[in-house]
Parts: structure tokens; sequence; C-alpha cells
């Protein structure tokens, strides 16, 4: 349970600097964790290929959604869809690389539902907190 409020962003529709900063925080392939209780049921439930799904590769897998601390304008989890087995599948990948859920997904699925902030001033907030950041990042590299 989320204990701060969140917004959801779509890759398609930005804001830009926030999705660059997902892709740049999530560069590296990794073994994501699957330990938690909620994906280990999901992912039985719905049959998903747990040990496929736990390698993510960021270079092959699509970013689909972002979801945003209100208050700090930062991302805290992320959402990912890629084909195992001619099947799409999404996961929500969120703090120290552990997946939180695992779903079965319809093919060209985009999620582009009415929760998703699509410009304003939260909007406006969150691409100017991130903009710094990789300002920041970019200063001391």
């Amino acid at each position: 349970m989320t204990k701060f409020p969140v917004a959801r962003f779509h890759a398609l529709t930005g804001p830009p600097e926030l999705f660059e900063r997902v892709r740049f925080k999530m560069r590296d392939m990794r073994v994501l964790k699957t330990h938690a209780h909620h994906v280990q049921e999901r992912s039985y439930e719905r049959g998903a290929p747990l040990e496929q799904l736990q390698n993510f590769d960021p270079d092959r897998w699509r970013l689909m959604t972002a979801e945003v601390r209100t208050d700090k304008g930062k991302f805290v989890n992320t959402a990912w869809s890629t084909e195992v087995n001619g099947q799409e599948w999404w996961i929500v990948i969120g703090f120290d690389a552990t997946m939180k859920t695992v779903i079965r997904a319809a093919h060209g699925k985009l999620a582009l539902g009415a929760n998703v902030v699509r410009s304003g001033e939260l909007y406006d907030f969150v691409a100017n907190v991130n903009r710094q950041l990789m300002l920041e990042d970019a200063g001391s590299s």
C-alpha cells in the first residue's frame, strides 16, 4: 500500500523529461526480485512465465507508464510490456528492482485511461523536477 499520493503518466503523453529519467535510471539489464506475496499470487493465478519476466531488459521491453509521487515529482514505479511465447505481459517494477505485479495484456493495449495525467500544473511540476534531476546527474558525471 502506498503511503504517499501518486499520479500516473504515460510514455505516449509525457512529460518527456519524466520518461527520459525513467529510462536513465532503469537503463541496465537486471534480474527482478519476485519475493513479494502479491506478485507470487498474481503470477500463479495468471499463468505468468515468471522466470522469463524476471529478466528485465530495458532495450527490449517497452516502457508504458510511470507513477510519480505528487509531492516530490519523482517516479516510484514503472510499467513495462514485453512478449513471451506470443503473449504480451505487463509488469510493474517498484523500488529496488522488485516486481510488484504481472498482468496478461491484450496485444496493443495502451492503458491511456482518464487517470493518466496529460497536462496541467502537476504535469509541469513533474517535467521540471525530472529535468533538474537529469541536469544534476549530467553535472556529477
